[in-house]
């Protein structure tokens, strides 16, 4: 929700889920940034402050993202094995398709929507596909992955020779 480019793709798609795939008495919270879309059924805000999308991430059922690594491991950490919609050059979501390169790369680990019409049925079947990863990726372990992740990254920035 924060990149500048909107995603009007993805809350259109999210605004118009069929029953079977969200129940209409489950709120659809959606942090929107610089979506022009004027969703009907969602509950959006611009922007949400960092401890509120912590908190939402923390209680939802599914937890829905662009593909943007920092959104991914957040859900990751809170246990949560997140549905990435990547953002695509094609669409004007960002200025190449570096989201769709890292979202396969960690496929084995979320569950990736690349064509938006398939995203009610990777909700609908969400528990399925989370399930399918087993012990070796499933939400037990999607903790202990984003922590390693922060690791890496905490010692890939320290080992950088300083700007000069």
């Amino acid at each position: 929700g924060t990149h500048e480019q909107p995603m009007d793709r993805l809350l259109r798609a999210l605004d118009t889920l069929p029953d079977h795939a969200a129940p209409t008495d489950e709120a659809i919270v959606v942090q929107s940034g610089w979506c022009t879309y004027v969703a009907q059924r969602c509950v959006t805000t611009k922007l949400l402050p960092f401890d509120e999308v912590q908190r939402l991430m923390r209680e939802a059922r599914i937890v829905v993202t662009h593909g943007g690594p920092a959104s991914i491991m957040q859900a990751l950490s809170h246990g949560k094995v997140p549905i990435v919609v990547p953002r695509q050059a094609a669409f004007g979501e960002h200025v190449d398709d570096h989201q769709v390169l890292f979202s396969r790369r960690i496929a084995d680990r979320i569950v990736v929507v690349h064509d938006i019409a398939d995203l009610p049925d990777a909700i609908a079947r969400h528990g399925e596909r989370v399930a399918a990863l087993g012990d070796a990726y499933g939400p037990e372990r999607a903790r202990a992955f984003a922590l390693r992740f922060d690791t890496l990254c905490r010692d890939l920035v320290a080992s950088r020779p300083p700007r000069r």
